[in-house]
C-alpha cells in the first residue's frame, strides 16, 4: 500500500525551467532556480572513478551539469587504492573488490565510517543528500541514516534475486521509507525491486553526454582500417558475455567475411580472457579506456553487446550516440533503451547461433548498419544530460517544497 508520509510522484516528464517549483531551502529563504541561489548537494556513491561503470559515469555527468547551473556539488565516496585526489570529491574508507549480483562490485571498509559519514554530512551543511542504489552498502545506507536533510535516492540494478532482501526486507524497508523521493533508472529496475519492497517509484532515465559521444570522434591506433571492427566495451565479467562473443566471432569471420573483434575493458578476469582468446590475431585487447571510449564506437561497424543481465543499457546510448549500429541481448532493461530492428538488432541471451545471425547480417548489410546508426543517433539526442539533469533539478524542487511545508 502507498505510505501517507510519502507523496505518489509517478514518473517524471522533461521540465522547463519556466514550468518547474521554486524550492525552499530547509535553511530558510526561497530558492530561485537560477546560478545565483545554488544548493548545495551531496551525491553518495559506493564507489567511483577509476573504477568505470554506469553509476560513476551518472554521478560524474550529473554533478557536471549541476555545477554548470550553480550549484556546489560533492562526491562522497570510499578512496580507491591508487586513484589521484579530485576537488569536490570526498574520500571516506577504503574501497575493496568483491563478488556480488553475478559482477564484480566494489564495498567500502574501515573503521568509525558512521563517525565519519556523519561528520562530512555536518560539514558540508547540504540541502540535498543524493544517494545511489541507497539499500547497497555501505556509505549509501550510513548516508541515509545521518543526513540531516531530505535524501533522495537513485536505483540503478536490475536482480533476479536478493537472499539480502529476502532476509533483510524489514531493515531495508525502513532505510526505504526514509527517502523523500525513490528514483529508478528504468522500469526493469522497478520490477526487480517491487519483488521486495513498497515504494512510489519515479523514473529517470540514465544520461549521455552526446557531444562527447559523437560519431566524428578520431580512430584509435588499436582499429584496423581494411576490415569491419566488431567492438565489445565492459567489464570483464561473466554476465557481459565476452566469452560467448569471442566463441561466436570465430563462427563469423572467415575467409570471406574478415573482421576484426576490438575489446575494450579490464577487470580481475581479464587474464582469463586473455587466455580464452588464445592469441586469435584477430582479437585485440586494448584494457581499460575512460576518455578514448567514443572513438572506439565511432570507428566500429557494430557495437556487440551479449550481456544476459542489465538494468539499463548506458553503452547502448553510447554507442547510438556515436551513430554505431548495436547487436544485444533481448532483455528487460535494454528494452527500456533500444527496439529491435529500429537502432539494435535484439537476439535471445545467451544464444550464440542467435548472436552469429546478428553480426552476419549488420557485416553483410552496410545500408542496415547505416539506418541503425542514424536512428541510434537521432534518439540518443533525448537522453542527452542536460535534459535528464533538470529532471532531477524538479525532484529535488519538489522535495524541498514538501521539506519545509508544515506538517499536516
Amino acid at each position: 500500500m502507498p505510505r501517507s508520509n510519502r507523496p505518489r510522484v509517478g514518473v517524471v516528464a522533461p521540465r522547463t525551467a519556466h514550468g518547474a517549483h521554486a524550492p525552499i531551502s530547509p535553511h530558510g529563504g526561497r530558492l530561485e532556480r537560477s546560478p545565483s541561489r545554488s544548493l548545495r548537494i551531496a551525491l553518495v556513491t559506493e564507489y567511483y572513478y577509476p573504477h568505470l561503470g554506469g553509476i560513476c559515469e551518472h554521478v560524474h555527468y550529473f554533478a557536471r551539469e549541476a555545477r554548470a547551473r550553480g550549484h556546489h556539488v560533492d562526491i562522497i565516496t570510499s578512496e580507491i587504492p591508487g586513484a589521484a585526489p579530485q576537488p569536490h570529491v570526498i574520500g571516506i574508507g577504503r574501497s575493496q573488490s568483491v563478488y556480488a549480483n553475478g559482477s564484480q562490485a566494489r564495498i567500502t571498509v574501515g573503521t568509525g565510517l558512521r563517525k565519519r559519514m556523519r561528520r562530512v554530512l555536518a560539514r558540508g551543511r547540504y540541502d540535498i543528500v543524493h544517494v545511489h542504489s541507497p539499500l547497497s552498502p555501505v556509505l549509501p545506507l550510513l548516508a541515509i541514516d545521518e543526513a540531516d536533510c531530505p535524501v533522495v535516492g537513485t536505483f540503478h540494478t536490475y536482480f533476479d534475486r536478493s537472499v539480502g532482501y529476502t532476509l533483510g526486507r524489514r531493515y531495508f524497508q525502513r532505510r526505504l521509507d526514509k527517502l523523500a523521493t525513490a528514483i529508478a533508472v528504468s522500469h526493469s529496475t522497478t520490477v526487480a525491486l517491487e519483488r521486495y519492497f513498497d515504494a512510489d517509484w519515479r523514473i529517470i532515465p540514465n544520461g549521455i553526454d552526446a557531444n562527447f559521444f559523437n560519431p566524428d570522434a578520431p580512430r584509435p591506433a588499436a582499429m584496423r582500417r581494411d576490415v569491419p571492427v566488431i567492438l565489445f566495451l565492459g567489464r570483464f565479467d561473466p554476465r557481459n558475455g565476452l566469452r560467448m562473443l569471442m566463441d561466436t566471432f570465430r563462427r563469423v569471420r572467415g575467409p570471406q567475411r574478415e573482421a576484426q573483434l576490438v575489446v575494450v575493458g579490464g577487470g580481475p578476469l581479464e587474464s582469463h580472457y586473455h587466455r580464452l582468446a588464445k592469441n586469435d590475431p584477430d582479437i585485440t585487447f586494448v584494457g581499460p579506456v575512460l576518455e578514448g571510449r567514443p572513438g572506439y564506437y565511432a570507428n566500429s561497424s557494430i557495437y556487440a553487446c551479449p550481456t544476459t543481465k542489465a538494468s539499463f543499457g548506458i553503452t547502448l546510448l553510447e554507442s547510438m550516440a556515436c551513430a554505431t549500429p548495436i547487436v544485444c541481448s533481448d532483455i528487460l532493461g535494454f528494452r527500456d533503451v533500444v527496439k529491435n530492428g529500429r537502432e539494435a538488432l535484439m537476439v535471445p541471451r545467451g544464444d550464440e547461433g542467435a548472436l552469429a545471425d546478428g553480426l552476419v547480417r549488420l557485416l553483410d548489410d552496410e545500408t542496415l548498419r547505416h539506418r541503425l546508426g542514424a536512428t541510434g543517433r537521432e534518439i540518443a539526442q533525448s537522453y542527452a544530460w542536460p535534459r535528464v539533469t533538470e529532471q532531477v533539478l524538479a525532484v529535488y524542487a519538489d522535495v524541498l517544497d514538501l521539506a519545509a511545508a508544515p506538517a499536516a
